[in-house]
């Protein structure tokens, strides 16, 4: 059978709407990229945090950390003691304070990690009585540069140090 121009025409049309579709419903843009992290009570929720710790104290918290960067990556969190506001972390640059402890991980994209983190209060009489913040920043491992960048997010609880 031969097909006269307009049925050839149709076709045509329905086989480039057809094949138009199938590339809109299979290939999307990733959209943004980017990690998370969460800071969480001992029974791993949002919610009931430690008011005060005592010099030298171990405190049971919970780190949530998530990955949406298209890729898997490797994490480490690091764990710092913030004096005052000045010295908590920013979106562009990490705490000042020297880290006290760290854990390192690996992600594949869309998934997350809880974990259990048991963090000392340091011993120092000078921080009785005072604010502190615990400080929880996300480090992401950069494979170009081969080295550990701030990621710009962090968790942090402000405590009070007793004797």
């Amino acid at each position: 059978m031969i097909l006269d121009e307009e049925v050839f025409a149709v076709i045509l049309a329905l086989a480039i709407v057809a094949s138009s579709i199938g590339i809109a419903l299979t290939w999307r843009p990733f959209g943004e990229r980017f990690v998370a992290i969460g800071l969480l009570d001992e029974s791993c929720k949002i919610g009931v945090y430690p008011k005060t710790a005592a010099l030298n104290q171990s405190l049971k918290l919970c780190i949530y950390v998530y990955n949406h960067m298209g890729k898997p990556i490797a994490y480490q969190v690091m764990y710092k003691v913030a004096l005052n506001a000045s010295q908590l972390p920013t979106t562009s640059a990490p705490s000042v304070a020297k880290p006290l402890g760290k854990w390192l991980g690996a992600l594949d994209n869309d998934r997350d990690e809880q974990f259990f983190a048991f963090v000392r209060i340091p011993w120092d009489r000078g921080l009785l009585g005072r604010n502190i913040s615990l400080v929880f920043e996300l480090w992401v491992f950069n494979t170009t540069t081969g080295s550990w960048m701030y990621s710009g997010v962090w968790g942090h609880i402000w405590v009070e140090v007793v004797g």
